[in-house]
């Protein structure tokens, strides 16, 4: 998923009203792609980066060594009050525990009138790529309508959901967007393999799969990549969602 957050990650950032210094969290950082962007487009900002994950951790550092990276959870961040101008997650509030947690966390490490942003993918109607093994896979395995299910019936990406989460969070000047990245794809294996590594909730559930279940599923994807292997192009849409603490009287 990394070629798809590093281009996301671009277009964020450009998105934002974000000063040119300040003092940025980036939380649930993962390999750092959001915090890259944010230092290519303001490399006078201070980029905190939280993730549990030890190994993204260490990824990050090393992708982006001039910035800070330290292990940490969303809903329970080790940060002062008002202590950040801007706190934004990439990718991050759909797998997590509680979004609302998570986000009041954000709201509340940033200072006054400091900006709060996310951008979760529209799995249900901006996700072609994903759609297409969700889609197939259902349709013959019944282990996977339900995994499906879990992910693409009130996806977070869903218009107007973020929104709603902001204004519980008692953010203000809250706005919604889509941001959309064109991918491409040599071929079918370039589309498939890098799933079989494990990575993400999609590459999770295929290898969690029995061998013959995950047989039967290739070839079927095989059938719905098409008649001719060859290069496909994708388009996926995020759905930016940013807010702001309310000024100090």
């Amino acid at each position: 998923m990394g070629r798809w957050s590093r281009l996301l990650a671009e277009q964020f950032v450009a998105a934002l009203d974000l000063p040119e210094a300040g003092r940025f969290l980036d939380a649930g950082c993962g390999t750092g792609a959001l915090a890259t962007a944010l230092n290519a487009r303001h490399p006078g900002c201070d980029i905190l980066g939280i993730d549990p994950s030890a190994d993204y951790i260490a990824a990050a550092r090393r992708a982006l060594p001039l910035a800070r990276f330290a292990s940490g959870d969303i809903h329970g961040l080790d940060l002062p009050d008002a202590s950040q101008d801007a706190a934004m997650a990439l990718l991050v509030l759909e797998f997590v525990a509680s979004p609302a947690e998570a986000l009041a966390e954000m709201a509340r490490v940033t200072r006054p009138g400091g900006l709060v942003a996310t951008a979760m993918w529209d799995f249900f109607g901006g996700f072609p790529f994903l759609r297409l093994f969700a889609d197939t896979a259902a349709a013959i395995l019944p282990e996977a309508a339900s995994w499906r299910d879990r992910h693409w019936v009130r996806p977070l990406g869903s218009p107007g959901r973020l929104a709603g989460l902001f204004a519980a969070a008692g953010l203000v000047e809250i706005a919604e967007s889509d941001l959309h990245i064109r991918q491409n794809f040599e071929n079918f294996a370039d589309w498939y393999t890098p799933w079989l590594s494990g990575q993400g909730f999609v590459g999770a559930f295929l290898v969690s799969l029995p061998a013959a279940a995950r047989g039967r599923l290739e070839a079927a994807l095989r059938l719905a990549w098409g008649p001719e292997d060859g290069p496909r192009s994708f388009v996926a849409t995020a759905r930016l969602c940013q807010g702001r603490l309310p000024a100090s009287l």
